[in-house]
């Protein structure tokens, strides 16, 4: 796989946030030019991933939060991973996505926040199901807590290229959990105030 320096200002204590997209070793053999995640970069075995923090000389701090995207197919590796890096899961975040942005119209009774009317949701890759999420795993190391107590389990925001994550998933991991953040595997995202090692690279676009 081709890899990336740590990009940005490497900061002087150990992270304490990570958010993880790994380049999963993901068996889907797809018709198409770009459909499917070996179309897209190359992937990595799990035993490699399992050792990239200590390969990469990753500084994790003994209280810390882990944010993992799982692929459906591939639940026991990413637990896996999660454990061999030194967290214990504890919960899940899942974006719902949608085909474009999404707008709140009415307060919700129980905190006045603004609920939002159901958008369209995008229609998947699966071969059971079509696929209109994604889910990150949580894990916890030491006794860190969440600055945050009044973060829904899911959030709505739009489809972007390929692996990206969007905008809002960031919002909500600066809410809940302090820096230093540290963001690997990126596919092409650069957020100001991140720390970024590894890059999923896009091989082809149709």
């Amino acid at each position: 796989m081709r890899r990336r320096a740590i990009e940005g200002t490497t900061p002087p204590e150990p992270f304490r946030t990570i958010v993880a997209d790994c380049p999963w070793p993901f068996g889907d053999k797809l018709p198409g030019k770009s459909r499917g995640a070996a179309k897209n970069y190359e992937t990595m075995r799990i035993v490699d991933l399992e050792r990239y923090l200590q390969a990469q000389g990753v500084a994790v701090a003994d209280d810390a939060f882990l944010f993992l995207w799982r692929v459906s197919a591939m639940q026991a590796e990413a637990l896996r991973v999660m454990d061999a890096w030194g967290f214990v899961q504890k919960t899940e975040l899942v974006w719902v996505k949608t085909t474009g942005p999404v707008q709140s119209t009415r307060p919700d009774a129980d905190d006045g926040h603004s609920l939002a009317l159901m958008p369209k949701l995008t229609f998947g890759m699966g071969r059971y199901v079509r696929a209109s999420h994604e889910t990150c795993l949580i894990g916890r190391r030491g006794k860190i807590k969440v600055s945050n107590r009044s973060q829904r389990s899911v959030f709505f925001a739009p489809v972007r290229e390929h692996s990206q994550k969007p905008e809002e998933f960031f919002d909500i991991i600066e809410k809940l959990s302090p820096g230093p953040y540290l963001e690997l595997f990126s596919s092409g995202h650069r957020r100001p105030g991140w720390t970024s090692l590894g890059e999923a690279h896009r091989e082809t676009t149709d």
